[in-house]
């Protein structure tokens, strides 16, 4: 495996500031037991992003260390998100580690929320502002951003799942750590599987793949809410802007996106993700929620099972967290 190609992404990321958050580099495990019941001499491993080391840990980790960085390098002293999600507890975390005021604009009744979400923003010190519906969160953020700044707080709103340019920037420093982890292994994949939904991840792994030149493995995103074309093009999109803003060109011809395995949507588990969170419970002793990675793993278990990648490969599923599903 070509390590220069890590470099260059390092070397291209190292103006951005970066918190650091996260335990680096997450493991990386070959799954010996599904690549038994995936047969022939195919392999299965597994970035173990679940175990990124702060808070509940999870994808958004690799996102927070550059979106919390730009922040704390302008000066930001309160950030307001929206929802409550894996996201949203994350950056509850970490900006009040940080010394950041949190709030959280949430859809639904505070009694109806789950009720170890609604302790955890709590025990982060986040204030919640609750409205009727999701509709109603965009005109309540603005007017509580436009509280704040009257009242003299230089504000952040972050975007949501931290999927814009500098949230992206997370998951092209993660394609160098993969490629670092291949040439530790001796091992160069040929798939990559992962959750696509706010789209950060997806395009961060593509950037990371064309800025490192290591254009061998087929990056596909699995998706978990939107329809494949419809995550295609926000994958793209987000992918395009983050280019720009580095300098460098981009090719969405890069984006795969496969929506057979989505079910009835989000936030539903399917039986397929059901049987891939079992398998792999009991094959691997991993935990998996069925809502993200549950679906990115029933894509690698039907891919292997139909034929649809050869029988001598070596196949990465990326553990973007989710908590066991215990926050939904």
């Amino acid at each position: 495996m070509n390590i220069d190609g890590a470099v260059a992404i390092r070397e291209l990321l190292r103006p951005y500031p970066k918190l650091p958050l996260m335990a680096s580099p997450c493991p990386l495990a070959e799954m010996e037991g599904l690549s038994a019941q995936l047969g022939s001499r195919r392999r299965a491993w597994v970035l173990r992003d679940d175990l990124t080391g702060f808070a509940l840990g999870g994808n958004k980790i690799r996102k927070l260390e550059y979106l919390l960085g730009d922040a704390l390098s302008r000066h930001v002293d309160t950030l307001v998100v929206e929802g409550a999600t894996s996201f949203s507890r994350n950056a509850a975390a970490a900006g009040k580690a940080h010394g950041l005021d949190i709030h959280v604009v949430v859809a639904g009744d505070e009694a109806a929320q789950n009720p170890l979400s609604r302790e955890y923003f709590k025990a982060m010190g986040a204030k919640s502002h609750y409205v009727a519906d999701n509709d109603d969160i965009p005109a309540r953020q603005r007017d509580l951003v436009e509280v704040l700044r009257g009242e003299g707080r230089n504000v952040q709103v972050l975007h949501p799942g931290g999927s814009d340019p500098i949230g992206t920037l997370g998951y092209i420093a993660a394609f160098a750590e993969i490629i670092e982890h291949m040439g530790r292994e001796a091992v160069a994949f040929d798939q990559i599987f992962h959750a696509t939904g706010s789209a950060a991840t997806q395009a961060g792994l593509v950037l990371g793949q064309a800025i490192s030149g290591c254009r061998q493995m087929r990056i596909v995103g699995i998706a978990i809410s939107k329809p494949a074309e419809v995550q295609r093009r926000r994958v793209a999109d987000l992918a395009g802007a983050t280019a720009a803003m580095l300098g460098i060109d981009f090719d969405a011809s890069a984006v795969i996106v496969d929506d057979r395995y989505l079910g009835d949507g989000y936030p539903i588990p399917s039986a397929d993700s059901q049987a891939a969170v079992d398998l792999l419970a009991k094959a691997e002793g991993l935990v998996l929620d069925p809502i993200y990675a549950g679906k990115a793993a029933a894509a690698l278990i039907g891919y292997a099972r139909s034929g649809e990648f050869a029988e001598t490969a070596n196949v990465l599923l990326i553990h973007t967290g989710g908590n066991g599903g215990a926050y939904y």
